[in-house]
C-alpha cells in the first residue's frame, strides 16, 4: 500500500475527476486543500464518505478553513499553509507528495519543503498556464526556478511545457504528457457525434471566462458581428463571470439573438457535456492555456472547436481541418473562423469524425485511468530505486 499526500484545489472538478480514478485503489490518500475554497467539491465529498477500497481523508481542521487560511496567507506569503503542510507530511510520512497545479499547491509545497525532516518523493502536475503564462512575471519566475529543481517527477498535458520546465531548472524525470484531469466515457457503440450530426446543430457554445487570462468577451463581440447570419441559432455561454453576463445581455438586446448564460458552477459536468453534444461550434478564447478541458469536451461531443494559439491545441487538432486555431488578438480572423464553421457543413462533419477518433485513442476513460494508475506506480518504483 502506497501513502500518497495530494496538495490540490479541494473545490475543483478537475481535482475530483483525478481522484475518482483511484476509487478502487487500495492506496491511502490524504488531501491537503490548496484553494481558498468555500466548499469541498461534491464529488470529493462522496469519495470521503463512501465505503470503497480507496482510503482518503482531509486533515482535521482543514476541511472548512480554506478561505480563512488563504486570506491570512496573503499576509504571510504561504508560510502559514506551508507550516501546516509540513506538519501533515511529518505525521503522515507519505511515500509520494503530489502537488496538483503550481501557483497554489506547488508554492505551498515549496514552503513546506524548506524545513522538512524527511523529504518524500515529490511529484508536480502542471495545469494550463502554470509555466507558459507565469514565467513572464519576475516574481513567479523566481519561484518557479526555486520550485522546479526540487521536483522529482513532472507531469503535464502539453509537450510545449517540457522545454519551458527545463529552461526554468527542472532536472528530474518526466511522465509522458497525458490528460491530467481524467478521461471520458467513449465507446464505438455510443458515439456521441451520431446523436445529432454536427452540421444539423444550431447552437454556438462560448466559454465565458474574462478574468485572469480568459477573453470570453472577444468571442461575444465576434458573434455580435455575425448576428445577421445567425437566424435560427442560439448562443449559450457557460462559466460566465459578471463582465461576460453584462455583455451578453447587451448583445441580446441589440441584436435579438437568443443568448442563454450560465455562471461558473451553475452547470453539472454531465449537463455541460449534453450542451457540447448540441453545439455546432465551441469557441474558447484566452491569453494562455494548456490543453483546454473544453477543447477535449468539444472533441468528444462533436462540436467544431475554435481555440486560441496560446494553448497547446495544435497537439490535438489540425488547424483548418479539425478545428481553427486563432490568435486571441486577431478579431477579424476569429470572425472569419466562426463564419466558415457556420457555412461549411462538410468541414464541421468531417472534423467531428476526426476529433472523435483522436478522442477515442487519447481520452477514453479506461485508457486514461490505466495511465493515471501507472502514474503512482511509476512514482513508487522510483522511490524504491532511490532507497537501494
Amino acid at each position: 500500500m502506497k501513502k500518497i499526500l495530494i496538495v490540490a484545489m479541494a473545490d475543483s472538478v478537475h481535482t475530483a475527476r483525478w481522484l475518482e480514478q483511484f476509487e478502487n485503489s487500495k492506496d491511502k490518500f490524504v488531501l491537503f486543500p490548496s484553494s481558498p475554497h468555500r466548499r469541498i467539491h461534491p464529488k470529493i465529498v462522496r469519495l470521503l464518505s463512501v465505503k470503497s477500497p480507496m482510503q482518503i481523508s482531509i486533515p482535521k481542521g482543514l476541511r472548512n478553513t480554506g478561505l480563512i487560511l488563504a486570506a491570512l496567507d496573503k499576509l504571510f506569503d504561504n508560510r502559514l499553509r506551508g507550516n501546516l503542510l509540513r506538519r501533515v507530511i511529518n505525521k503522515f510520512e507519505p511515500n509520494i507528495l503530489h502537488a496538483v497545479e503550481t501557483q497554489g499547491a506547488g508554492y505551498i509545497t515549496l514552503k513546506a519543503l524548506d524545513k522538512i525532516e524527511k523529504k518524500p518523493y515529490f511529484v508536480l502536475t502542471l495545469w494550463g498556464s502554470d509555466l507558459f503564462w507565469f514565467r513572464k512575471f519576475k516574481r513567479h519566475k523566481l519561484r518557479l526556478m526555486s520550485l522546479l529543481p526540487r521536483v522529482d517527477l513532472l507531469s503535464m498535458e502539453c509537450e510545449r511545457d517540457v522545454e519551458i520546465a527545463r529552461d526554468l531548472g527542472f532536472v528530474g524525470s518526466l511522465f509522458p504528457p497525458f490528460p491530467v484531469t481524467g478521461g471520458y466515457e467513449i465507446s464505438d457503440g455510443t458515439n456521441r457525434i451520431t446523436k445529432t450530426k454536427t452540421s444539423a446543430r444550431r447552437m454556438i457554445l462560448v466559454k465565458g471566462h474574462t478574468r485572469f487570462v480568459g477573453r470570453g468577451t472577444q468571442a461575444l463581440h465576434a458573434i455580435e458581428e455575425l448576428s445577421g447570419r445567425l437566424e435560427g441559432y442560439k448562443v449559450t455561454i457557460y462559466s460566465a463571470d459578471p463582465k461576460a453576463k453584462r455583455l451578453a445581455k447587451l448583445i441580446a438586446k441589440r441584436t435579438g439573438l437568443p443568448i442563454k448564460v450560465f455562471g461558473r458552477g451553475q452547470i453539472a459536468h454531465q449537463d455541460l457535456l449534453k450542451m457540447f453534444e448540441s453545439a455546432r461550434i465551441y469557441v474558447g478564447i484566452s491569453l494562455s492555456d494548456g490543453i483546454s478541458v473544453s477543447l477535449q469536451e468539444a472533441m468528444v461531443c462533436g462540436a467544431f472547436p475554435i481555440q486560441t494559439d496560446t494553448s497547446c491545441a495544435s497537439e490535438w487538432i489540425v488547424n483548418e481541418k479539425s478545428g481553427f486555431i486563432v490568435s486571441p488578438n486577431d478579431h477579424d480572423r476569429l470572425v472569419e473562423a466562426i463564419q466558415i464553421a457556420l457555412e461549411n457543413d462538410d468541414l464541421v462533419d468531417s472534423a467531428a469524425e476526426i476529433n472523435y477518433e483522436v478522442a477515442r485513442k487519447r481520452l477514453d476513460k479506461t485508457k486514461v485511468t490505466s495511465v493515471s494508475n501507472n502514474f503512482y506506480n511509476s512514482s513508487a518504483d522510483s522511490v524504491a530505486d532511490n532507497k537501494r
